[in-house]
């Protein structure tokens, strides 16, 4: 008998978007391996921007990973209004949907990708209403966002101590996670089953690459870069890509550094003259948003790839996925171990790995990068085989049907 899993968010814009919808695609893809039916249910329109050529429908199949949009507006609009139109077309109908699947037997588990607490906390109970056992995927704790940030810690409260309880299984990205979510449970006398899943990439090109134990052709350009992929409005990591560079340029050496990501005019315009202050604006290119392939090519050239983690909470309890895209690259990363990159990156062996997030620090391992070339293309290639051993989700999947089978079994058996 079928088998059947139903993902359900209000954030992760699969199949169109980026980061979030890249991990509920190999989600969905590892437990495609493992003998589950998988479906994407968008609570509200995708968060992206349209692009010519693109085929945005409502319902469609994806990598094999079938998709809709009860609400039938696929990009999510600017408009205020239309924005709550979107939110409550999207929640009714995605309700009543939900109620036709329970009752044809098209799902027997949820795996909710969200971290909004207004949505879990209409979801999670009217899903056990209908005896559908909820799995929550905890990629961010919004706890340590709010503390950050310094808002939302009411709305962050709510999800991590009232809501995150009440699910029938997780799965945390980081050891962070993973500690909080066993003490936010033991509050309420409660013990939640946990899958502990790292980031994840699908890289199926690279992985060829890698049986011949040999770095791509792009590795041998002339032009020498830094990348850094991120969006302007990180702006504490983006000044600290400046500072690194200003650093760097202290020391006799400038290379010069693309910068992708998403563009905010006014704080594009704000980094430019912090940059211009520090006398590296001309070493800067600002890319804007570039698709997947590009992207791609540019990690493979590049001299060394930057990310730089502020010592923080959200630091420490967050795991990045462009890590994972950054190490399959076989390019030399720079980073420094907060939360559970320590756990896989060790400096000179798979990546350059400075002891803080300290702009003098990262200059110097970019230094050691420039001093010793081909000692850097090997520790380059030895995170790239990290990256296919640890994170590619055919293995950082393996077992998770077994696991959400486990929650399934569970429920039915009303324990």
């Amino acid at each position: 008998m079928p088998k059947h899993i139903l993902i359900l968010s209000e954030s992760a814009s699969f199949p169109w978007g980026m980061a979030a919808a890249n991990r509920v695609r190999n989600l969905a893809k590892g437990l495609l391996l493992e003998g589950w039916q998988v479906e994407y249910m968008g609570l509200r329109g995708a968060d992206v921007q349209r692009t010519k050529g693109t085929d945005y429908s409502c319902r469609g199949i994806a990598g094999h990973i079938s998709f809709c949009y009860p609400g039938m507006i696929v990009v999510r609009p600017n408009n205020w209004w239309l924005r709550r139109i979107d939110d409550l077309a999207g929640c009714c109908l995605s309700t009543v949907l939900l109620l036709w699947r329970k009752v044809t037997r098209k799902v027997d588990v949820v795996l909710l990708y969200t971290r909004n607490s207004n949505f879990a906390g209409f979801l999670v109970p009217f899903l056990h209403l209908l005896n559908i056992p909820v799995i929550l995927e905890v990629c961010e704790w919004p706890l340590a966002v709010a503390e950050v940030r310094g808002s939302g810690l009411n709305k962050a409260e709510r999800f991590c101590r009232d809501i995150v309880p009440t699910v029938d299984g997780v799965l945390p990205i980081s050891s962070y996670i993973e500690q909080e979510i066993v003490q936010a449970a033991g509050l309420k006398e409660k013990t939640i089953p946990s899958f502990k899943i790292p980031i994840l990439i699908d890289l199926e090109k690279d992985l060829i690459d890698l049986a011949k134990d040999v770095p791509g052709k792009a590795h041998g350009g002339n032009e020498k870069y830094m990348l850094y992929c991120g969006s302007v409005s990180y702006m504490d990591i983006a000044r600290l890509v400046v500072d690194i560079v200003g650093e760097l340029k202290a020391l006799g050496m400038q290379l010069p550094v693309k910068f992708t990501g998403k563009e905010d005019r006014l704080l594009l315009a704000e980094l430019k003259k912090y940059a211009e202050q520090r006398g590296v604006l001309g070493l800067f290119e600002f890319t804007g948003f570039i698709g997947e392939d590009e992207l791609h090519r540019l990690m493979r050239r590049a001299t060394c790839l930057l990310a730089p983690l502020p010592e923080n909470i959200q630091s420490v309890s967050r795991f990045s996925t462009k890590i994972g895209y950054y190490l399959a690259s076989g390019t030399p990363v720079v980073t420094n171990g907060v939360g559970d990159v320590a756990l896989y990156l060790q400096d000179m062996k798979n990546a350059f790995v400075a002891e803080q997030c300290d702009p003098r620090q990262f200059a110097i391992k970019i230094r050691q990068i420039l001093a010793a070339p081909d000692s850097a293309k090997s520790i380059g290639l030895a995170g790239r085989r990290l990256a296919f051993e640890k994170f590619h989700y055919s293995r950082a999947c393996k077992g998770l049907g077994e696991f959400v089978e486990q929650v399934v079994e569970k429920n039915r058996a009303g324990l």
